[in-house]
């Protein structure tokens, strides 16, 4: 028997990297903010009401800090969540590779749809960039994808093994 999900709602998991950082400028680089900017954008930029998505803040980290036990709450926060479609914003660093671990975390038979998505620039403060982009496409996959796990990115959808990294 499969669980009753809300098919109209997509859970957003947060997990920090670029697509939800600032510019330092005394560090040179960017930083997580300390609090996602990520709800704000869609609702204000998306048009997507809050009835429509759920937030889960697992982390705000650069990628190459996700671990082992980052990756089993978004796995737990997928299988506790009333919602089938799941967007995990992250790191570009490690996008795929995470991916790629997560498909071995969740059940073989999950009937979920995972997106991954991330950004090179920052999605709030640097005009233009690719975040709103890359969101909106993982928003359009989240809702037309079979399930699976997928990473968005600059228009195209990818299997985790298509490709390493992005940099």
């Amino acid at each position: 028997m499969s669980p009753n999900y809300n098919e109209e709602k997509i859970q957003i998991i947060v997990t920090g990297g670029t697509i939800d950082s600032y510019y330092d400028i005394d560090a040179c680089t960017t930083l997580c903010h300390p609090q996602t900017a990520i709800p704000e954008f869609i609702t204000k930029f998306g048009q997507i009401p809050e009835s429509e998505f759920e937030l889960t803040e697992i982390c705000m980290k650069d990628s190459r800090k996700i671990n082992h036990q980052d990756l089993e709450k978004i796995s737990t926060a997928i299988s506790l969540s009333n919602c089938n479609r799941h967007i995990i914003t992250h790191g570009t660093f490690t996008l795929f590779d995470n991916a790629r671990r997560l498909q071995t975390l969740l059940a073989h038979n999950h009937q979920q749809v995972v997106i991954f998505t991330g950004a090179m620039w920052p999605l709030v403060g640097f005009s233009p960039n690719d975040a709103g982009f890359n969101l909106g496409s993982a928003f359009i996959a989240a809702r037309l994808a079979q399930p699976g796990i997928y990473v968005a990115f600059n228009g195209k959808l990818y299997q985790p093994d298509d490709l390493e990294g992005l940099h």
